[in-house]
């Protein structure tokens, strides 16, 4: 026989959430703020950067002649003149 013999230790019953809720807490904040970071870094920040370059450069005036020369508009005609309403 082993002498390591004697009684078994007893699962804790008592307080078992209250322990587990704490770990898997501090777990579940520390994920979501590094998803957070990486959505306003890898994401947002980007998307952001694309907009100020795009913005750079946009003309409305030159985008405005562009679509009334399409035929774009049902109020300004291609020509300049104001049509039917």
């Amino acid at each position: 026989m082993s002498s390591s013999t004697g009684p078994i230790k007893k699962p804790q019953l008592r307080g078992a959430l209250a322990s587990k809720l704490k770990v898997n807490a501090a777990i579940g904040f520390a994920f979501a703020i590094s998803m957070t970071l990486l959505w306003k870094y890898g994401f947002a920040e980007r998307r952001k950067q694309k907009y100020l370059d795009f913005y750079k450069t946009y003309d409305a005036q030159k985008d405005f002649q562009r679509m009334k020369s399409a035929g774009v508009f049902q109020s300004v005609k291609p020509d300049g003149s104001v049509g039917e309403l």
